[in-house]
């Protein structure tokens, strides 16, 4: 990453360690409400920092748009937890060219959350590599038409044979 993508990753890291203080909400609700917002809709076009409000500005704007973030309060997860989630999920978008919103339906906060301990201290790179690895890993993968039809066959036979 270049040092606007760093910059970009450091100030969403920024908002993700102030919406601790910033709103009544649980950190896994302020999570899924920003990373389908039409502010992140905008980080995914943006390519360079200096087009990027600021945290604080951003909060004031989130609290205009979504008040449900100061509705009902919920578990807040730690600073430092909440700093690398929001610079993992900004270098993941500007790494694998991808969405916010599509990458939150994919990787939950949850799941990020059950691998900090493990993956914190790597490299930004390394850690999105092995959690989109362990993430496909752990999907059932869709079999081909052909492998479908092989089983169908193979089933066949061996009812055949008793």
């Amino acid at each position: 990453m270049n040092s606007y993508e760093q910059m970009m990753c450091e100030l969403q890291a920024e908002l993700f360690e102030k919406s601790i203080d910033s709103f009544k909400c649980g950190s896994a609700f302020f999570v899924a409400r920003f990373m389908n917002s039409d502010i992140a809709k905008e980080l995914d076009n943006v390519d360079d920092p200096y087009n990027y409000i600021s945290p604080n500005n951003t909060i004031k704007i989130l609290n205009e748009l979504y008040p449900s973030l100061n509705d009902i309060e919920g578990e807040k997860h730690s600073y430092a937890f909440m700093r690398w989630a929001g610079y993992i999920y900004r270098a993941w978008c500007l790494i694998k060219k991808t969405t916010s919103s599509k990458l939150y339906k994919d990787v939950k906060i949850e799941t990020l959350l059950s691998l900090y301990d493990s993956f914190h201290t790597f490299s930004v790179e390394y850690c999105v590599d092995r959690i989109e690895e362990l993430i496909i890993e752990s999907k059932p993968q869709r079999k081909t038409d052909f492998e479908i039809y092989r089983e169908i066959k193979q089933k066949s036979k061996t009812k055949n044979i008793i």
